[in-house]
């Protein structure tokens, strides 16, 4: 029987971490260059156990976690393999969307495997069926982002509200720089901090940072499709002050963010549930790109460079 392969990639929320979990819209892009592959081979019995080999990607409780999702996601497809390989390179705990991928590739693995064509709506469904499995409640941006392939999509309500299949070649020059500050808090953590932080919030405070989240992602959106830099660095800053009040900063993410601004980012923010993970700057050009990348690493930090327009080889 031939092998039946899903793929998905890592991503990065650009706006509208935490404030998604309220209904607000949010904006998250592919990253194309870090993916998960799951492969499916042969048909088991039901009730036999699966073989299942992790390549660099979980240990410990994750792995626990990660066994968790595979179950789940035979449920949902009615299909046993008889083996099971996963190889990733997105990094784990780095708050790019590591388990949001592995849901989106089993889920696509396992809808080849079963001979079902799925749309958006039910592979999102089943995927953050099993994310949820990590996370408690998904907002299902992140699987919506994991399965973005290379361009991004605007969220909310729990749906895909629009996609932008690529980002304009008038950003061509522009880059990602992402600084890894290490291991982020359990995800939940953040989550629970964040609500705690919303709740607390005066009612005036509340709805003018939501409108300033739900005007930030469509401008955004709106910039990579259109290729506007400036309305881009715009949104990305009024994300992150967005973010400032949710009290999920860390002693290294406000480090990182503090080194991207001095070294030039147009604009610079937590990506993700924060409480430790990555930081992401925005720069014009490649040449600014590799300034901010090599200030991060001479703090200490590792540091990533992808273009905003990815290559069809990506």
């Amino acid at each position: 029987m031939i092998p039946t392969v899903g793929t998905a990639q890592a991503k990065l929320i650009l706006v509208g971490e935490h404030w998604v979990l309220d209904g607000a819209l949010a904006l998250a892009v592919a990253v194309p260059a870090w993916q998960t592959r799951v492969t499916l081979q042969g048909v088991g019995r039901s009730g036999d156990p699966v073989t299942v080999r992790w390549q660099d990607l979980v240990e410990g409780a994750d792995l626990a976690l990660a066994h968790r999702m595979l179950e789940l996601a035979c449920s949902q497809a009615e299909h046993r393999p008889e083996v099971v390989a996963v190889a990733s390179s997105v990094p784990v705990r780095r708050r790019l969307g590591s388990s949001a991928a592995l849901a989106v590739a089993l889920v696509r693995a396992f809808a080849k495997a079963a001979g079902k064509a799925l749309d958006d709506e039910t592979m999102l469904r089943r995927a953050r069926q099993l994310e949820d499995c990590v996370h408690g409640t998904s907002s299902g941006l992140d699987p919506a982002a994991a399965s973005a392939d290379r361009g991004a999509v605007l969220f909310g309500h729990g749906e895909i509200v629009l996609r932008v299949p690529a980002v304009s070649p008038a950003l061509a020059k522009a880059r990602w720089v992402l600084a890894d500050t290490g291991s982020g808090a359990a995800t939940r953590i953040a989550i629970d901090r964040a609500r705690a932080a919303r709740i607390a919030m005066a009612e005036t405070t509340y709805k003018r940072w939501r409108h300033t989240v739900d005007e930030a992602a469509v401008r955004a959106a709106q910039a990579l499709e259109h290729g506007d830099f400036d309305d881009l660095a715009a949104s990305l800053h009024a994300a992150g002050e967005a973010i400032e009040p949710l009290d999920i900063a860390s002693d290294p993410t406000t480090t990182a963010l503090r080194i991207l601004h001095s070294a030039g980012a147009a604009a610079a923010k937590l990506t993700g549930a924060g409480l430790g993970g990555t930081v992401v700057g925005l720069a014009r050009d490649p040449q600014c790109a590799d300034r901010m990348a090599a200030a991060v690493r001479d703090a200490g930090l590792g540091a990533f460079i992808f273009p905003l327009v990815a290559s069809a080889g990506d």
